[in-house]
């Protein structure tokens, strides 16, 4: 969801400021939590939505919406190249670890160039859903997690319940 500073961004921004796109990319399994970015060279150290200061390092990223804003349900696909031997061993150990069932969690957040104090747009505690390995990186798509997949079993028809007629 877009905050006052990104709306301000794109109606009033300076030339001089950049949005600088960051992913984080979490497992209990894994060896620590993977923080690029993907348009700030020399990386960078930012806080988070609770205060901590977070260092992102630089790694080619292909950050995409995977729906239009018109529904409900946020997702990215990611390419991220050039993540060598450390990622497949990572997911090695998640697969083997005592959490197999969990999925990795993506965490986008979008700050300003003139202030890394707090992110001025963020998308949280999305779920890796596919992993396509690649020769030199891996493409995978996150989405937010399925909270609402519950059913009563029961069909509302004109027959069961005529009282719905007059709701057509």
């Amino acid at each position: 969801m877009s905050t006052v500073d990104e709306i301000n961004y794109w109606l009033k921004g300076t030339r001089g400021q950049v949005r600088i796109e960051c992913i984080e990319i979490k497992h209990p399994s894994f060896t620590k939590n993977y923080r690029f970015t993907r348009n700030a060279m020399q990386g960078i150290r930012a806080k988070n939505e609770a205060g901590y200061w977070l260092d992102y390092e630089y790694l080619p990223i292909d950050i995409r919406a995977s729906r239009s804003a018109s529904d409900l349900e946020q997702g990215f696909t990611i390419g991220i190249g050039d993540v060598g031997a450390v990622m497949p061993k990572e997911l090695d150990r998640l697969r083997s670890g005592q959490y197999p069932h969990i999925r990795p969690t993506v965490n986008y957040r979008v700050y300003l160039s003139d202030d890394l104090t707090k992110p001025s747009m963020s998308v949280l505690g999305l779920e890796i859903t596919d992993n396509q390995p690649q020769k030199r990186g891996a493409v995978f798509a996150c989405k937010a997690k399925e909270l609402n997949k519950s059913a009563t079993g029961i069909v509302y028809t004109l027959k069961h319940f005529p009282s719905l007629r007059g709701l057509l």
